[in-house]
């Protein structure tokens, strides 16, 4: 009986360690994906953010927030505006100063 029972606990051993390998690779490589980087231009750092959420502080002082939907030729279209349902945004880059975004869980 006790001999029936080891391989199924091994098995069941071996599960419970790889879904936690699972979990902490998930972790890292989302870690990973949204990062600021200083040595980036503006648009580089904005379009890691696709479909997530950000603010951007404009040269006027006025902050968006919004999730990115995609950056080209010096503009950002901002999907989905914090506040404003059914609104979206298409922003000049160069009038961007700064950028701020969720990098890290807990």
């Amino acid at each position: 009986m006790k001999a029936t029972k080891l391989p199924f606990i091994g098995a069941i051993l071996v599960l419970f360690c790889m879904t936690g390998l699972v979990f902490t690779v998930h972790t890292v490589q989302a870690a990973r994906e949204i990062q600021l980087y200083a040595g980036s231009s503006l648009d580089d750092n904005l379009s890691a953010f696709k479909g997530k959420s950000v603010t951007v502080t404009l040269s006027s002082g006025k902050q968006m927030t919004g999730f990115v939907k995609d950056v080209k030729n010096g503009l950002l279209h901002l999907e989905r505006l914090s506040l404003k349902d059914y609104y979206d945004a298409l922003i000049r880059t160069d009038h961007i100063s700064a950028i701020e975004a969720r990098v890290r869980q807990e």
